[in-house]
C-alpha cells in the first residue's frame, strides 16, 4: 500500500496579446510527477477549487484549477495552475482522489 498519491502540476499563462489570438502565451509543467500525502492533496484541492467538468463526479479524468490570477501587472500576464491525477498511480489511488475532492468541497 502506498501512502501517497501521484499528481502532475501544470500551468498556462495568458497575455492580452495571446488572448487576442485565442491562445496561451506559455504553458507546461510546474512538476510532471509529484508524490503527495492525502492531507496535502486535500489542501491542494482547496487551493484549486475549479473542476475541469460539471457536474463533477470525482473521476481521475477530472483536473482541478486555480482562477486566472494576475502574476505580472506590467505585462498583464494571467496564470492558472492545475493539478492532475497521474497515470502512474495504483488503481486504489482513484478513490483517494475522489475523497479529497469531496472533503475539499470541489464536488
Amino acid at each position: 500500500m502506498n501512502n501517497y498519491i501521484i499528481i502532475s502540476r501544470t500551468f498556462c499563462e495568458t497575455t492580452t496579446e495571446s488572448a487576442s489570438f485565442g491562445e496561451y502565451s506559455d504553458m507546461g509543467f510546474v512538476n510532471e510527477r509529484e508524490e503527495v500525502s492525502f492531507p496535502e492533496l486535500v489542501s491542494l484541492m482547496e487551493k484549486h477549487p475549479y473542476p475541469s467538468c460539471s457536474p463533477n463526479n470525482g473521476s481521475i479524468n477530472t483536473w482541478y484549477s486555480t482562477s486566472h490570477d494576475i502574476v505580472d501587472f506590467q505585462t498583464g500576464t494571467y496564470r492558472e495552475e492545475s493539478i492532475h491525477f497521474h497515470k502512474d498511480n495504483t488503481p486504489n489511488a482513484a478513490k483517494y482522489w475522489k475523497w479529497a475532492a469531496q472533503i475539499a468541497g470541489n464536488m
